[in-house]
């Protein structure tokens, strides 16, 4: 029987579940003038991000108003959003030959576009998406794992551009925090402002009862096992996927698996291994410390990772804060959000995975 899980990261399962982040971004572009242009959306491996990205392209591509562009972050995005708006045939009426160049080489010989000469890839993004403009069509573009690259700047200033001419251009961004924030500090991108203001969404955990409801009504098991299963993946969307599709494997296929074992492996190879190797030497320092204090079955309080670590570290108090925050920041610990001070480890079988490889 099809498995209604994968393992495929950035496709949009059958078994998926929204999210109130999702909702609340569809809504803001259901208005006429969305207060936000520019959102952010960044997470650990695996929470989500580029499905949360697919489910609002989407939403939106149901309509006609929106027209949406999807970059290929590793290569000149310029040429990459001028060939896309060409292809829209509100924009093709306006070139005098339907054959034209879209390379720099071409643009720097000259397109003809609405009885005009272009020499200037700027230029003719900016008149192409005033050509759209005109026909009450709004663009959206959407970007995939983005860092600091040089095609990454040439792409911001332009955007940036059109944003003073208060053209109808939108964008969905997503990314590890890391490598958002590096592209932030970048002193080249200080003039992008719409980058400093982008709207982050941090993807949460998914609801563990909704997880429980999905795995009762496919597997048809009892609600204590279903609970019990949804508690396995503290809402980490990948775990979801990947403990359905092995539970689907062992109990309705009949497949041979150690559910368990085979879980926490799955989880290390497509994320945890990856997500450690990024990892800074005071990163580390501090999750093991979490990890030794079991951190990922319990709270516990800073002042005991604090003293656990003086044992065999010279770590100061804002050294550990600005690590800490670090470890936030890839989804790796969570802390209490009142003044109480706890922490621990929010990523499922990430404890098992550090003391069973790197101790």
């Amino acid at each position: 029987m099809q498995n209604p899980f994968t393992h495929t990261f950035g496709i949009e399962p059958s078994q998926y579940i929204s999210t109130v982040q999702t909702e609340e971004i569809m809504e803001n572009f259901s208005y006429p003038d969305p207060s936000e242009k520019c959102y952010m959306i960044t997470g650990v491996r695996g929470c989500g991000k580029t499905v949360m990205l697919s489910k609002i392209v989407e939403g939106l591509s149901e309509g006609d108003g929106w027209i949406i562009v999807d970059l290929n972050v590793t290569s000149d995005m310029l040429l990459q959003l001028a060939a896309k708006l060409a292809q829209h045939s509100l924009v093709q009426k306006c070139f005098v030959k339907s054959n034209m160049d879209l390379s720099l080489a071409g643009i720097s010989l000259g397109i003809e576009f609405d009885k005009e000469k272009i020499f200037d890839i700027h230029v003719l993004i900016e008149k192409m998406v005033r050509a759209l403009s005109a026909k009450e069509k709004r663009i959206l573009i959407t970007l995939d794992d983005v860092s600091a690259t040089k095609e990454m700047r040439e792409f911001a200033h332009t955007f940036q551009g059109l944003l003073r001419e208060k053209l109808p251009v939108h964008i969905i961004m997503t990314g590890l925090l890391a490598n958002f924030r590096e592209v932030t500090d970048k002193q080249e991108f200080k003039d992008c402002t719409f980058l400093m203001r982008a709207f982050q969404v941090h993807v949460e955990p998914l609801d563990c009862s909704q997880i429980a409801v999905s795995y009762l009504n496919v597997f048809g098991i009892a609600e204590t096992d279903a609970i019990k299963l949804a508690k396995m993946t503290k809402g980490y969307a990948f775990a979801f996927q990947v403990l359905g599709w092995l539970y689907f494997e062992k109990n309705i296929n009949g497949k041979n698996k150690n559910l368990e074992f085979e879980y926490t492996s799955e989880l290390i190879k497509y994320c945890y291994a990856k997500i450690w190797d990024e990892l800074t030497e005071k990163e580390i320092e501090i999750t093991k410390a979490l990890v030794e204090l079991n951190a990922d079955e319990h709270k516990v309080k800073r002042e005991e990772v604090m003293k656990h670590m003086e044992e065999g570290s010279k770590m100061s108090s804002a050294t550990f804060n600005t690590y800490r925050e670090r470890l936030i920041g890839k989804g790796i610990i969570a802390t209490s959000k009142n003044r109480d001070g706890y922490y621990w480890i929010e990523l499922p079988q990430f404890g098992v995975f550090v003391r069973d490889y790197h101790f």
